[in-house]
């Protein structure tokens, strides 16, 4: 087998070549290449020309496509390198070396110019990226009719290949590096991959970068005088043309907020202009651009391994990682929306909210509510962010589904990879089930020991009162003034919000009001264990009464953070008074977890941790799955047993294999990314600068709060505590004005509730904390 040999002929050597086999003589310059020797010949009347003489396992039949392909570009006009005939009349000429060892010889054609990466950097201009644009799409233009079989070839440098060279050589980088490149490469593999087989495929030159690409800076500096160097050309999809254009253009770029969104807007324009891209393409050209500077780090990374003596190489990948952290901060979704305007395309193709709204009205039920005095149409949704139809960034404070932020790439990796497999139900056996309880038990304490997965939080919840019901052998329910448990009939019946609320019918028989610990308003006020034995009598006087009817509490539910009710923070010692006193009753303890669990908290996995509680019954919901329908009911191998009656227990959603594995990929992101931690440090900067507000504004009655659940209760005096309703329902639509999403809570509508996707940061905190002071000021005057 023939091994790699770059070509060592010496000017002597080549000259004579040239004699014999071109007619041709002068002077040689010897050019830089990869495993290629380049020369490039002035000829003695004048004329130049470049010699390229082939890596000795180049196969033939790809330098015969690199000539086929120029001079079918030649024949549409393009300006591009055409190979000259030798004197056989072939283009390929044969030589060997004094080893005997043959070589491929080719003499181009020379297109004069300055490299991009060279020219004045005064020249780049929208004038200039719109051309490079334009001259790219000719390009691919031009190509759409050319076919060759030495196109059809593996190469490491083919985008196509960019996810798998990435994943074999990203272990070469520093963690940091790595860090990096997983958040492209997840993008790529949830956003791109999936519609790989919708992009339009053909040869391309797939390689021009800026010392490909020549500019006349004298005559014409803002347009684009030459494409040279077919080495890299192949068979893929057609968008990676431009997609590696822009990321080599971008690389000479300084700031990301000005110069690199315009030279990318003007150059994709440019090239819509001549070969209009399809909406996948567009969709997939952030990820793609991204792709390919990840490729470049990666296959650097293995050569500074082999020659880490070689500063020249640490230097010139330097651009790359420079890019790939501008990229980082900006949405990939923002992009997409400037690309479709700069190529005058609507940034939504869908209805409008309008029409969206008239249908709602007739066909979804009038009940179904929206927010907002002019409602809001959501697209997209990333990190902490959702985006409208027009591509405005609106940062999301309420949303406590979407846990780890909107679509996660790695829990919308574990869907898709999921549900391409497999999804039915439990009678069958299947791994994911057994993996997803194991790791979720083990964020349980250990006597909470058996999972039962249903699809909601409601769900969770009535299923919670069936437990209870066949472990006590009572139905008799205890609950908290002002809680919402759910949408389900036994959840309303549960829930003071509904029951005592519009519409509803107050609490049936068997359901036992109790008073709402609340430190602030409530009747006993302040977090010390005066207030908290004070409303635990609350339940012990229900229980006594109950007694007296000869009956007993079948369990006792409770939000372990009231969220409806007021984004209350209930007084330490609580739960733990409570628990005692239903047990000793004979009743058993529900902690409703599915506003506030999974680390929200900060300090704690679990909201009742922080009550130093163990309860008997835990349901879970929301965050559970980052948006994907999903809940489970945590409880003790006791009940779960008394549970067993004769009657059959089948959930048919419940427990399948891509609820398992979206929720296997909460947990672990929730682990990786240390958001618990990440929840009571940003929970906590928030707080002080919420309470740096309170010290200025009197309107800020309280600041309450536990990680990442947070309440701002506004009043119009603080000694009456009168709530400011009109004013905090004003306050809610500055915030939209300022693009940020925010709603109220309590029975005054007077607390702003504040229970972002953990994505949220301290900059987002900082973004709320001055809007926030905006409207303050304004309500103070």
């Amino acid at each position: 087998m023939t091994t790699a040999k770059t070509p060592e002929f010496s000017n002597a050597q080549v000259i004579e070549l040239l004699l014999q086999q071109y007619k041709l003589s002068g002077q040689l310059k010897k050019l830089p290449g990869y495993c290629d020797q380049n020369l490039l010949l002035n000829t003695d009347d004048g004329k130049q020309y470049i010699v390229k003489i082939a890596n000795a396992v180049e196969p033939k039949l790809e330098l015969e496509m690199q000539n086929a392909a120029m001079a079918h570009l030649t024949h549409k006009q393009c300006a591009v390198p055409c190979a000259v005939n030798n004197i056989q009349g072939d283009n390929i000429s044969i030589i060997t070396d004094v080893s005997k060892q043959s070589f491929c010889l080719r003499v181009l054609t020379f297109i004069p110019g300055k490299f991009y990466a060279d020219a004045n950097s005064n020249t780049h201009s929208r004038a200039l990226w719109t051309d490079l644009g334009q001259f790219i799409g000719n390009i691919d233009l031009a190509l759409a009719d050319f076919q060759h079989p030495g196109a059809f070839r593996y190469l490491d440098w083919d985008l196509a290949q960019g996810y798998r060279v990435c994943m074999s050589k990203k272990h070469l980088l520093n963690p940091q590096q790595v860090n990096l490149v997983d958040k492209f490469l997840s993008l790529y593999q949830t956003q791109t991959m999936p519609v790989l087989s919708q992009l339009p495929q053909g040869v391309i030159h797939n390689d021009a970068n800026d010392y490909n690409l020549l500019i006349d800076d004298i005559n014409t500096p803002n347009k684009i005088s030459g494409l040279i160097d077919f080495g890299d050309m192949v068979h893929s999809h057609i968008v990676n043309e431009l997609a590696i254009a822009c990321a080599y253009a971008l690389m000479g770029e300084k700031s990301v907020h000005e110069d690199i969104l315009s030279a990318l807007t003007s150059i994709v324009a440019g090239y819509h202009k001549i070969r209009p891209l399809l909406d996948v393409e567009l969709e997939v050209l952030y990820s793609l651009i991204a792709l390919r500077l990840c490729t470049t780090v990666c296959n650097a990374a293995l050569a500074i391994q082999q020659q880490p003596d070689n500063e020249y190489l640490l230097v010139s990948v330097q651009p790359a990682w420079q890019l790939l952290e501008q990229l980082s901060a900006v949405n990939s979704y923002a992009v997409l929306c400037q690309l479709r305007l700069a190529c005058q395309l609507p940034v939504d193709s869908g209805q409008s909210a309008a029409e969206i709204i008239n249908y709602r009205k007739k066909h979804l039920g009038k009940t179904l509510s929206l927010s907002y005095q002019q409602p809001l149409k959501m697209v997209r949704g990333q990190g902490a962010y959702l985006f409208n139809e027009q591509g405005v960034p609106y940062l999301d404070m309420v949303n406590n589904v979407c846990h780890v932020g909107h679509c996660h790439p790695k829990v919308v990796a574990a869907g898709q990879a999921q549900l391409a497999k497999l999804n039915t139900n439990t009678r069958y056996l299947h791994d994911n089930i057994v993996n997803y309880a194991d790791k979720l038990l083990a964020t349980m304490p250990d006597k909470l020991s058996v999972c039962m997965l249903v699809n909601s939080g409601s769900e969770a919840n009535e299923l919670a009162f069936r437990l209870a019901r066949c472990f006590t052998k009572s139905r008799e329910l205890l609950v908290v003034d002002g809680a919402y448990h759910g949408n389900t009939n036994a959840c309303i019946e549960a829930s003071p919000y509904k029951f005592d609320g519009p519409g509803g019918e107050g609490a049936p028989a068997y359901v036992h009001k109790v008073t709402l610990p609340d430190p602030y308003r409530g009747e006993f006020l302040g977090n010390n264990s005066d207030a908290a034995t004070a409303y635990a009598n609350s339940v012990k006087e229900t229980i006594e009464q109950l007694a007296l009817n000869n009956k007993k509490p079948g369990a006792f539910i409770c939000e372990s953070l009231q969220g409806v009710a007021g984004q209350i923070i209930m007084p330490d010692g609580y739960l733990t008074q409570v628990y005692a006193h239903v047990r000793a009753a004979g009743g058993v303890c529900i902690a409703d977890e599915v506003q506030v669990g999974f680390g929200r908290v900060g300090s704690h996995m679990w909201a009742f941790e922080t009550q130093n509680v163990i309860p008997d019954i835990v349901t879970l919901g929301k965050p559970i799955g980052n948006g994907h329908p999903m809940a489970a009911v945590i409880t003790t191998q006791e009940i779960a047993d008394a549970f067993v009656t004769g009657m059959e227990y089948f959930n048919t959603f419940g427990g399948n294999p891509v609820s398992c594995a979206i929720g296997i990929a909460v947990l672990d992101v929730i682990e990786q990314e240390q958001l618990q931690n990440h929840a009571l440090t940003t929970g906590q900067y928030f707080q002080d600068q919420l309470n740096k507000l309170k010290q200025r504004f009197e309107l800020i009655g309280d600041v309450r709060g536990k990680g990442l659940f947070i309440g701002v209760e506004l009043v119009e005096d603080r000694t009456t505590k009168q709530p400011a309703t009109d004013k905090t329902s004003w306050l809610i639509e500055h915030f939209k004005q300022h693009h940020i999403l925010l709603s109220t809570e309590g029975p005054f509508y007077n607390i702003l509730k504040i229970k972002p996707p953990l994505a949220f940061n301290s900059g987002d905190a900082d973004k709320f904390i001055n809007v926030l002071e905006l409207g303050l000021a304004v309500l103070s005057h």
